[in-house]
C-alpha cells in the first residue's frame, strides 16, 4: 500500500464497526477514571487504590487490543478485533514488556559510552568543585564556574557532545526496531519473535527503511493534528471534554496502531 492508501484507510477504520468503537472508547474511560475523578474531588484512599489497580488492568488490556489491530492491518482484515479481555489483557503486559527492553539496550549501551568517555567523572569534579566554592561564599555563577579546570570542562563538553550523538543514533535505531519488533510480536503473539534482530532488519528492509521513516513521520503529524482537534473540542463547555478525551483519543490511537499495521503489511 502506498502512502495515501493507508492514512486513508487507518483514518476510516476506527468507525467501520460503531459497536467496537464504542466498547473500546469505555475502556479508555476506565483506564482514565484514576485521573479524572480526582479532579471532581474523589480522594479516598481505597478508593484511589482501586482505581489506580482499574487503571493498570485496563490499560493492559487496550495494549493487547491494539496489538491485535496492528496483527489485522498486517492481514488485511478490516474489521475490528473482537474482544477478549484475558488474551488481550496478557497480549499487553508482552507488549508492554517487549517495550521496556527495547528501551534499556540504548539506555545501557548510553551509559556505558557516557562512563567510559569521562562524562560522570568530570561532571562529578564540577559539582563537588562548585560546591566548594559557593561553601566560600561565592554566589556568582562565572566565578563558580572560573573555578573548573579547564581540562575538566573540556572533558565534560566532548564526553556530553559524543553521549548525545550515540543516544540520538541509538534511539532512532532501536524506536525503528522497536516498531518492527511489535508488528513481528503482533503477527506471531510470540515475545521471542519481536527480539529476532536479523529477522527484524530482513522486515524493514522489505518494507523499505525510507517508507517506514516517511510513513511514520506522516502519521504522527496526523496524530498530532487531530489531538489539537481534541483539544479545540475539549474547550465546548461541559460535553467538550468528554466527546475530546473518551471518543477523540480512541480514534486518534485506533489510527496509529491500524497505519502500522498496515505499513508492515508487505513485510
Amino acid at each position: 500500500m502506498n502512502l495515501r492508501e493507508i492514512i486513508m484507510d487507518a483514518i476510516k477504520y476506527p468507525i467501520r464497526d460503531t459497536r467496537k468503537f464504542l466498547i473500546f472508547c469505555v475502556l479508555i474511560i476506565l483506564m482514565s477514571l484514576s485521573t479524572v475523578l480526582p479532579s471532581y474531588g474523589v480522594k479516598n484512599g481505597t478508593v484511589s487504590i482501586i482505581l489506580s489497580l482499574v487503571t493498570l488492568i485496563v490499560l493492559f488490556v487496550v495494549l493487547g487490543y491494539s496489538v491485535e489491530v496492528i496483527k489485522g492491518g498486517t492481514t488485511g482484515d478490516d474489521t475490528l478485533p473482537d474482544f477478549d479481555y484475558v488474551k488481550q489483557f496478557v497480549l499487553g503486559v508482552k507488549a508492554l514488556i517487549l517495550d521496556i527492553i527495547y528501551f534499556l539496550i540504548p539506555a545501557i549501551i548510553v551509559i556505558l559510552v557516557a562512563s567510559a568517555s569521562g562524562l560522570f567523572t568530570s561532571f562529578t569534579k564540577i559539582v563537588y568543585i562548585s560546591i566548594d566554592a559557593m561553601a566560600n561564599n561565592t554566589s556568582n555563577l562565572t566565578t563558580i564556574m572560573a573555578a573548573v579546570p579547564q581540562s575538566t570542562m573540556n572533558t565534560f563538553n566532548n564526553a556530553l557532545t559524543v553521549t548525545l550523538i550515540v543516544a540520538i543514533i541509538l534511539f532512532i535505531i532501536f524506536s525503528l526496531m522497536a516498531f518492527t519488533g511489535l508488528v513481528r510480536f503482533a503477527k506471531s503473539e510470540s515475545g521471542t519473535e519481536g527480539l529476532r534482530f536479523r529477522e527484524i532488519l530482513k522486515d524493514m528492509s522489505k518494507v523499505g527503511l525510507l517508507k517506514i521513516i516517511v510513513t511514520l513521520i506522516v502519521i504522527y503529524i496526523i496524530a498530532f493534528i487531530l489531538t489539537c482537534v481534541i483539544g479545540l473540542i475539549g474547550l465546548i463547555p461541559y460535553i467538550g471534554v468528554f466527546i475530546g478525551m473518551f471518543i477523540g483519543v480512541p480514534f486518534v490511537l485506533l489510527f496509529i496502531y491500524r497505519a502500522i499495521g498496515l505499513l508492515y503489511a508487505d513485510a
